[in-house]
């Protein structure tokens, strides 16, 4: 496992533990990754490992993981040139788990990287630089020769409670490995992996463009998709593996135990989005669960970059909520009320 190399910038300090007001930030081992930093402030703690480019853990202080990690890949990196082939042809995707970020709309995955999975590696589990930040670090992303582009990810713990703040650059430095293909469009595509949950929330869109202001992908069955009211209920099926997406604003959540994990963010109305306007989607297989935020899509040129910031939280669920139906009514009371 290579050192990473570190810098001193704006609202950047050297590497080493240290503590702000009530949030700590220190380097640790964390499941076989040396090197790792966690986050910590008395009510939640974080973990981010640069090794593989992601948050690894993101949980109460007190409590479980919420985030999934893959067993079969704790402590592993991708080999320096990228990641190994497949058994069959093609390249392998080394899916560790935890959160990351990917750059360019599914469908266009072929086209850019010469092959249509695995995503960009240079995003998607390469090493990345760190620096550590007043109440939590900042991870770079290397640049990806197939897109030319980079991505900048702020990580930080508030002093109090469990909202982690996540701000991202996506950065256009050089042009696309295929000239054809500019000026190419990118989104930044955060996808969280957590623990299969009991359900996830989605606020549907009143001013939607959808058709029944969600969409479903083909393999998926209708009946795990229930709309209530003006929000969707997506329930994983014990053996197979659905999607579904909203053109939605402010939230997605995930009722894991009994505690409700949040992603807080902001559609702009006015900007196309990706999978014919999709803001939010949710991926259900018998493993993991992936809550996905996306970014407009837009062209950028050299120079250009795209912004995106989401923000997490943790909500724990009253004793009293003892039905699945009590925790979520008990789950959107508080969403609705953020």
């Amino acid at each position: 496992m290579n050192r990473l190399t570190t810098s001193c910038v704006c609202l950047v300090l050297s590497l080493g533990s240290a503590t702000h007001a009530d949030v700590t930030v220190q380097q640790t081992e964390y499941r076989g990754w040396e090197g790792a930093w966690e986050i910590t402030n008395g009510d939640a703690r974080v973990v981010v490992v640069p090794q593989i480019g992601r948050i690894m853990h993101y949980g109460l202080a007190d409590g479980e993981n919420i985030l999934w990690n893959n067993p079969e890949l704790l402590g592993q990196v991708l080999p320096a040139d990228g990641p190994p082939p497949a058994e069959e042809e093609g390249l392998a995707w080394q899916n560790f788990g935890g959160d990351k970020v990917w750059s360019n709309e599914q469908d266009d995955f072929e086209a850019i990287n010469d092959h249509s999975w695995p995503p960009d590696h240079w995003f998607d589990g390469s090493p990345q630089q760190v620096d550590r930040l007043v109440q939590g670090v900042r991870i770079t992303s290397p640049l990806s020769p197939a897109n030319g582009a980079r991505v900048i990810r702020d990580i930080w713990l508030a002093e109090s409670g469990t909202r982690l703040h996540i701000s991202q650059r996506l950065e256009k430095v050089q042009a696309a490995r295929h000239a054809d293909l500019e000026p190419l469009r990118y989104t930044i595509w955060n996808v969280t992996q957590i623990r299969p949950p009991q359900v996830t929330l989605m606020p549907l869109n009143p001013h939607s463009g959808l058709a029944d202001r969600y969409r479903l992908w083909d393999d998926t069955s209708p009946v795990s998709f229930v709309v209530d009211g003006d929000i969707g209920r997506f329930t994983p099926h014990p053996q197979d593996s659905q999607k579904a997406g909203v053109d939605s604003d402010r939230w997605l959540a995930g009722i894991v135990d009994n505690v409700v994990v949040a992603e807080f963010y902001r559609r702009d109305a006015t900007q196309p989005y990706p999978d014919g306007g999709l803001s939010a989607e949710v991926y259900t297989s018998t493993d993991y669960t992936e809550l996905e935020l996306l970014s407009p899509l837009v062209p950028l040129a050299i120079g250009e970059s795209l912004e995106l910031t989401i923000e997490w939280e943790l909500h724990p669920l009253p004793a009293t909520a003892s039905t699945d139906e009590d925790r979520v009514i008990a789950a959107l009371e508080w969403l609705q009320s953020r």
